[in-house]
């Protein structure tokens, strides 16, 4: 006499199905690419920032900035490519963070004034620009591209963030997005790097 299936395991079965039939590559077998995609990088990407603004919202802190808005893009319709690993979204975030803080605090110095939204003449505009340069400088030597960041950059060398609690906040709300793409991306059967692509990855072009 065979012994009846338990309900729980009957239940993880129709759970593995269920997410298989939806799994990005069920999806993309059996409908058109194009349609897959925006669809995915519309859900995916306007739930998570949704998430980080609530947690914004919650905790009165500035999670949820613009150049976040590219980088949910980034991940989610490129989730492959060398600008999509964990690695390079928060290196390259971080880089630019660091590099238009510096560069503000530089600029402000010489000038002898601090650099900020109100600032008036070639202060603000050099902060911004040497920030950038500095910033694309560094994504290209660290290995960390990832275009979005230099968004980062602009927003701290122009003042629109000035304090430390508000620097330490972005890079919270970076790294709350990344860990949701990963999780997302991987929960839909794509097999995303957790931090870098390997060598091997790495040597090979990746199709977008």
């Amino acid at each position: 006499m065979s012994r009846p299936r338990q309900p729980s395991t009957s239940l993880r079965l129709r759970w593995l199905a269920w997410r298989a039939r939806w799994s990005v590559p069920s999806l993309l077998a059996a409908h058109d690419e194009r349609r897959v995609v925006s669809v995915v990088v519309a859900v995916n990407g306007g739930l998570a920032i949704l998430v980080v603004g609530l947690l914004a919202w919650f905790t009165d802190l500035p999670l949820l900035f613009p150049a976040l808005g590219p980088t949910a893009f980034i991940l989610f319709s490129k989730p492959f490519s060398a600008d999509a690993t964990p690695r390079s979204v928060v290196l390259g975030h971080f880089t630019a963070m660091i590099s238009g803080v510096v560069v503000r605090h530089l600029v402000g110095l010489v000038c002898g004034n601090p650099i900020s939204l109100e600032s008036a003449g070639w202060p603000i505009f050099c902060s911004a620009s040497l920030a950038l340069a500095a910033t694309c400088l560094l994504l290209v030597w660290l290995s960390c591209p990832h275009a979005p960041a230099c968004a980062s950059a602009l927003i701290l060398a122009v003042g629109a963030v000035d304090d430390w609690r508000g620097l330490l906040a972005m890079a919270v709300g970076v790294v709350i997005l990344t860990l949701q793409a990963v999780c997302v991306n991987r929960f839909a059967c794509l097999n995303v790097p957790v931090w870098s692509r390997g060598r091997k990855d790495a040597d090979q072009p990746t199709s977008d």
